[in-house]
């Protein structure tokens, strides 16, 4: 079945909700049982209510969201933290902040990537179209011509013939992607793995530096802003990073704290943010505006990881609408010139 656990846009929703409530002044049990009573979808309905029943018998927000399932283990133990230090109206308000800077990732993510990915297939599939159907058709008319064609486009026709031969090769390579993507969707420990697997590559480009770095920083924020110290703070920021490396620089920099390193000194050493920002973030201690620098520092490194995003889009583009144009050119001229050619002399 799919991941037992909610989606950031699903978790973002709830926390801002729960937050509100809870300034409100109403009490975790019926906070469950308002959402409960407003909720449409029938499967959250019901589990609003069943949450409502646990939480009337129990005093702890953390215990009661461990038992429903459906929140991830950084989630509750940051809310867990909220309960002890008194502010878990801030902790699910950040909580909010958090998540929805993860679904604006991902989908800058998908609405930067997917258009030169479309492009790239359509292009793909009007090569394909010419060297399997139009190419046999100039072969037609240069052998009606007592020509043959170039060597050229003969390399390409013979690809084109492999290509139509083998057709049922290719449905069936394609049903099989098909097949393996919705075992992907239906089962949760491969999806798992892939999801594993394509995060560690993304993770060492450049895009995925700066993107794990903006976590980090959206994490900061929501660690200082919910009250915890820099070395809480780190350790709740080492929860949420998915990315081992990037654990290590964490756990490297709260070690370096711990030793009595200044904690923006400790952060630009493990390069975890730039200079630049270090700088802000000595700037906000001192004054004692850390969390509202933090809270700057996030919504920047989010720009530049988005700025990154766009950037390689913007090369990829070009790059492939060139190529593959050069090579539907290329073709085309290969066949084009001869046949001009032979036209001329007849004429």
């Amino acid at each position: 079945m799919k991941n037992k656990y909610w989606s950031n846009e699903e978790l973002s929703a709830f926390c801002l909700e729960f937050s509100l409530l809870l300034k409100a002044g109403i009490s975790v049990g019926e906070g469950f049982f308002i959402l409960s009573e407003n909720e449409k979808d029938p499967t959250k309905k019901a589990f609003f209510y069943n949450t409502y029943e646990k939480a009337m018998f129990s005093s702890s927000v953390h215990e009661t969201m461990i038992e429903a399932g459906v929140f991830p283990p950084y989630m509750l133990r940051f809310v867990r933290l909220g309960e002890e230090t008194g502010r878990l109206e801030e902790s699910f308000a950040s909580l909010s902040r958090y998540f929805e800077q993860k679904v604006r990732t991902v989908k800058l993510l998908k609405e930067t990537v997917l258009f030169p990915v479309l492009l790239f297939f359509v292009m793909l599939a009007v090569v394909i179209v010419l060297i399997v159907e139009v190419l046999p058709i100039f072969q037609s008319v240069f052998a009606q011509l007592g020509a043959t064609l170039p060597t050229s486009a003969l390399f390409f026709l013979n690809i084109g013939v492999a290509l139509k031969k083998g057709r049922f090769i290719f449905i069936g390579i394609f049903i099989m992607m098909a097949l393996f993507a919705i075992l992907v969707w239906l089962n949760a420990s491969v999806g798992e793995k892939v999801r594993s697997y394509f995060h560690h590559w993304f993770s060492k480009t450049t895009v995925g530096v700066l993107s794990e770095k903006a976590q980090f920083a959206s994490a900061l924020s929501m660690t200082i802003s919910s009250g915890l110290d820099t070395n809480r703070a780190l350790e709740i920021a080492e929860d949420f990073s998915e990315d081992a490396t990037l654990r290590e620089k964490i756990r490297r920099c709260k070690e370096n704290t711990q030793l009595g390193m200044a904690f923006s000194e400790a952060v630009e050493k493990e390069e975890l943010l730039k200079a630049m920002y270090c700088r802000m973030l000595a700037i906000g201690i001192k004054s004692g505006n850390l969390d509202e620098i933090l809270l700057e520092i996030a919504r920047r490194t989010e720009e530049d990881a988005a700025s990154a995003l766009t950037k390689k889009a913007s090369l990829v583009e070009p790059v492939v609408v060139v190529l593959l144009s050069l090579l539907v050119g290329f073709l085309l001229l290969s066949v084009m010139f001869p046949l001009v050619g032979i036209m001329s002399s007849l004429g």
